[in-house]
């Protein structure tokens, strides 16, 4: 029995050594090709794991865990196919998916960052490892364009957020649920249960990924690494390079292999294998059901010393830090296409966009309102001029007279005056407009550092000005917002907002006006000269357009859409 186990591990290992060289093969191949992703192809090791997975690669930014029986019949059913998945899995964090936490539906946005991918994956392996989906792929990557307008993450998302939503037997924009299941099965190519934003909830292995992803010792009696054993019947040694071919094992008794452990490959097998091969086909959202590993379900043994090595804040720290490094590799690669692009032409367009939209600088907008603050003092306790030790100790000897009464004012930054100029021309949605000046007074009412009696005027222009409605006091904001309703739709011109301005501080009604915000589409008429207080330029960020300009005493803020959702003190 101890003689089986000994040869099943050594089996096993050797299975295990021989996947990591197929990944090895593919980074090189990767590479020659594309010279600009060798920092990216060889950021993560390689951690080899046995948990039954749809998919023969995962990663959660740091490591990539890969499923050997799968990366092995992935490689003998074409190696142009594990580059492929390889280059996937690359580009998703390249592009910073795994650590995209503002999306709230997970399918959409799962779906989304493989279409996103592959789409570019496409563009530039074109000719050079081709796979025998992409005319298919191509097709469905058609029909979002003619419904999207272009293939970038906003517009993706929204058309697939709505598909998901659309229950069954009913159709959103002519497609039906078919058509999802169609795009899951056309897109998806690796797991998505270990990214950060996705894991966020489960329990975490030794490497800081969901237990599922550890990696695994065999254990006695394991029936998985009994039908993965004879690496000859899993691979065809006719499509290895030179070298690996060398290191393939001769002394495996083939006959112990009933099954193949590759779902892709289509080997005939037992009830079990077909049961397998129904799941496999199944897109990853069906598989997974309320499971968010899906079949990673393999747990490691771990030592009680490595309980510390599990604490969240060391893995929150480890994926921030992660996350700045992918954000550095992406900048420079964007920085040496840009260079080189004329070389690439439209192969990396897609590419490039892509690029773009990942390393747009993003700005809190709640820091911006504090950029509007003035120091004041308020009639407020303040605790951290306040010591509780003399004032106890005065209870306690006198009875009811503390030794130091409490500070009764407290300088605080707050904002007094402001102006909150919306852009109501016929280019700016009405509902836009709406859920901006909701969101701008919730991180209002929702900060300490923001006070309930104020002077803010929210002021509507087009070509002209529309109205102005002072708010005095927070509380009565929800009043507002009831009877809201945006007035315009001419043309944009920003100079009488500012215009109007000048006039109120003239005449002492902003008597402590630190700036103006203006939430607008960009396309429309700036004032000549700078205006004696700040004012910044808030654009609701369109993936398919470049920044819009402002003059050099402006502030340029870019917000998205999803944050407008998003209430952050």
């Amino acid at each position: 029995m101890a003689e089986m186990m000994d040869e099943k591990l050594r089996r096993r290992a050797e299975e295990d050594a021989l996947a990591v060289d197929v990944i090895e093969e593919c980074r090189v191949q990767l590479m020659l090709k594309f010279r600009f992703l060798d920092l990216a192809l060889w950021r993560m090791d390689l951690t080899p794991v046995r948990a039954g997975a749809a998919y023969p690669l995962a990663t959660n930014g740091r490591i990539v865990a890969m499923d050997p029986p799968r990366v092995l019949g992935r490689f003998r059913q074409s190696m142009d196919e594990s580059m492929r998945d390889y280059l996937h899995m690359v580009l998703h964090c390249i592009f910073r998916h795994p650590y995209d936490r503002d999306h709230k539906d997970r399918e959409a946005w799962s779906l989304t960052c493989d279409v996103i991918v592959e789409s570019v994956a496409m563009d530039l392996c074109a000719g050079r490892f081709p796979s025998a989906e992409d005319a298919a792929r191509k097709e469905a990557l058609d029909t979002m364009r003619l419904l999207a307008g272009a293939l970038l993450p906003g517009k993706v998302y929204a058309l697939v957020h709505g598909l998901v939503e659309t229950p069954d037997g009913q159709q959103y924009r002519g497609l039906g649920r078919s058509t999802l299941n169609e795009w899951h099965a056309l897109f998806e190519r690796d797991e998505h249960a270990a990214w950060p934003a996705m894991a966020d909830g489960n329990d975490k292995g030794d490497n800081g990924m969901p237990d599922g992803y550890a990696p695994e010792e065999a254990p006695e009696g394991d029936a998985e690494g009994d039908a993965a054993s004879s690496l000859d019947d899993t691979l065809d040694a006719r499509q290895m390079p030179q070298s690996m071919r060398e290191q393939m094992p001769h002394d495996v008794d083939a006959d112990a292999e009933a099954a193949d452990t590759d779902a892709g490959t289509g080997t005939d097998g037992g009830g079990e294998d077909d049961a397998q091969a129904a799941q496999d086909d199944q897109p990853r959202h069906e598989q997974h059901g309320s499971d968010p590993l899906g079949r990673f379900h393999g747990t490691p043994d771990r030592d009680d010393a490595d309980d510390d090595a599990n604490d969240d804040d060391d893995v929150n720290a480890d994926n921030a830090n992660a996350q700045r490094d992918w954000e550095d590799i992406s900048k420079q690669i964007q920085m040496n296409l840009s260079t080189f692009s004329r070389e690439w032409g439209n192969e990396a367009s897609a590419f490039m966009q892509n690029l773009a939209v990942a390393n747009r600088p993003r700005y809190d907008y709640a820091d911006l309102l504090r950029q509007f603050m003035v120091r004041n003092e308020q009639m407020l306790v303040n605790p951290d001029e306040f010591d509780y030790v003399y004032y106890t100790y005065g209870m306690e000897l006198y009875g009811n007279m503390p030794l130091v009464e409490p500070l009764e004012y407290k300088d605080t930054e707050r904002i007094r005056d402001l102006v909150i100029a919306i852009d109501t021309s016929e280019s700016v949605s009405g509902d836009l407009v709406r859920r901006f000046v909701q969101h701008t007074f919730d991180i209002l009412k929702g900060a300490d550092d923001f006070v309930r009696d104020v002077n803010i005027h929210v002021v509507q222009c087009d070509s002209r000005l529309q109205q102005d409605t002072v708010i005095r006091d927070l509380a009565d904001v929800d009043t507002l917002m009831e009877g809201f309703t945006v007035r315009g739709f001419g043309g944009t011109d920003f100079r009488p907002v500012f215009d109007y301005v000048r006039g109120m501080r003239e005449d002492g009604k902003l008597a402590d006006l630190r700036g103006l915000i203006y939430f607008t589409d960009g396309l429309g008429t700036f004032p000549d000269a700078a205006p004696d207080f700040d004012a910044a330029f808030v654009f609701l960020e369109d993936e398919a357009r470049e920044t819009p300009p402002v003059p050099p005493w402006a502030i340029k803020l870019m917000i998205d859409e999803t944050s407008l959702e998003r209430v952050r003190p």
